[in-house]
């Protein structure tokens, strides 16, 4: 099966469930929904091959990134060196566990997991050959993506910076560099990654089923979110991934509202509390996610202050807002396809921007690490770190558990 080649089947659009037909595609070819203009594939030049070069390319620069010195950063004579690995040594050493284990998991092992998955899986389409075992490889593919969060801490480490240059000499050491080269190849890498593709090119096309111009529901089939295969409603597994199919998440609404309240009840103890301490010359200064972006202002960083305004106070509640907003409008509201169109790009939108909004936490891991001077200074992270780390996460874990498929059903007047 050649790089350029796709041949014509059939396929569920995961956003709003309409079947659409992909027909023989070649390298540079993308194909959208025909309802709500989702992007179903998108079939890039060589992706093979950039895949598994990217994939390697990566893996080698986020080894180098551990191996150096990441910052450097000197006061009053004194100087303090930090690796990738101090922002984790250092919440841990504060007891601040929970902490760690969030920068661990984000920082090392997502990424380490989710780079081993695709040079393995690189390999295979080199070999034209899959075995079982790498179908829980391609589905981690999907369910690892949306945690990947290195460009998300590159941020956090040059708002770091800004902080730090009017106090202190900063000094960048190579580790810098070289994560700054591994997230682009990072980035890179998963921009290649398309999963009806992947499939496609390990395991051939799905079973045939007789599909119109409807939604997959209407025609008694589901359709699988992991590899695009249509499934007959009375199969309780997809037939190419073996994944278990229902045909809408369960308990999709009452999931996303039980997220949305927890993420509610904690977003007012992550704005009240201090999310970091300073110490300087024995005198503690407490500081807010506001009080942090009033200090940037004052020191003239208004980019920066505008990034953490943005991603830290607007985003986490136009986030909670919207989702809230999407679950009314999936339980009462009927409305016509040019509306559903609109509804369906604003949840597209939460969940690009969840993510960013834990530029704060990683600031606080960076300088909890980096400012440890003694008597001089040092920062330590404040109590609302934690509570600000929980609400992003459980925001993201709302927008996932939200099935927008919902959004579509009324249209077609069907009854789940």
């Amino acid at each position: 099966m050649s790089d350029v080649d796709f041949h014509e089947y059939a396929t569920a659009c995961d956003h709003c469930d309409w079947v659409n037909v992909i027909s023989p595609m070649r390298a540079g070819d993308q194909l959208h929904c025909a309802r709500c203009g989702h992007t179903i594939i998108t079939l890039h030049p060589n992706a093979a091959s950039q895949l598994l070069s990217n994939g390697c390319s990566a893996a080698l620069m986020f080894i180098m990134s551990l191996c150096f010195v990441f910052l450097g950063f000197s006061s009053s004579g004194t100087s303090q060196q930090i690796t990738l690995l101090d922002c984790i040594y250092s919440l841990m050493g504060e007891h601040y566990i929970s902490l760690g284990i969030i920068v661990t998991l984000t920082l090392l092992v997502l990424p380490i997991v989710y780079l081993t998955a695709v040079i393995l899986i690189a390999l295979a389409m080199r070999k034209g050959r899959i075995r079982r075992s790498y179908y829980g490889l391609l589905h981690t593919l999907s369910a690892l993506q949306p945690w990947l969060m290195v460009d998300v801490f590159l941020l956090g480490g040059l708002v770091a910076l800004v902080k730090l240059h009017s106090l202190a000499d900063i000094q960048l050491g190579l580790s810098f560099w070289a994560f700054c080269a591994f997230t682009i190849l990072l980035v890179r890498t998963a921009s290649f990654v398309d999963k009806r593709w992947i499939w496609y090119r390990l395991c051939g096309p799905a079973p045939e089923v007789a599909v119109r111009q409807a939604s997959a529901l209407s025609q008694g089939l589901k359709g699988c979110q992991y590899c695009g295969a249509l499934v007959p409603e009375q199969k309780h597994k997809c037939q190419r991934c073996h994944h278990v199919l229902h045909h809408r998440k369960k308990g999709s609404l009452g999931n996303t509202l039980a997220l949305l309240m927890a993420a509610c009840a904690l977003y007012v103890p992550a704005n009240l509390f201090p999310i970091m301490i300073t110490t300087f010359l024995g005198r503690s200064e407490p500081s807010t996610i506001m009080g942090g972006v009033i200090l940037l202002w004052g020191l003239k960083s208004y980019l920066v202050a505008m990034v953490i305004l943005v991603a830290s106070i607007l985003v986490p509640v136009a986030k909670i807002l919207a989702l809230f907003w999407l679950c009314w409008q999936t339980r009462f509201h009927s409305a016509g396809l040019l509306q559903q169109k609109q509804t369906q790009r604003i949840y597209q939108m939460t969940e690009f921007v969840g993510r960013w909004s834990m530029v704060d936490v990683f600031v606080v891991a960076i300088l909890s690490a980096l400012v440890q001077l003694g008597a001089v200074m040092n920062i330590i992270p404040g109590v609302a770190a934690i509570s600000f780390a929980a609400v992003v996460i459980l925001t993201m874990l709302a927008a996932m558990s939200f099935d927008s498929r919902l959004l579509w059903d009324k249209s077609e007047e069907i009854t789940i």
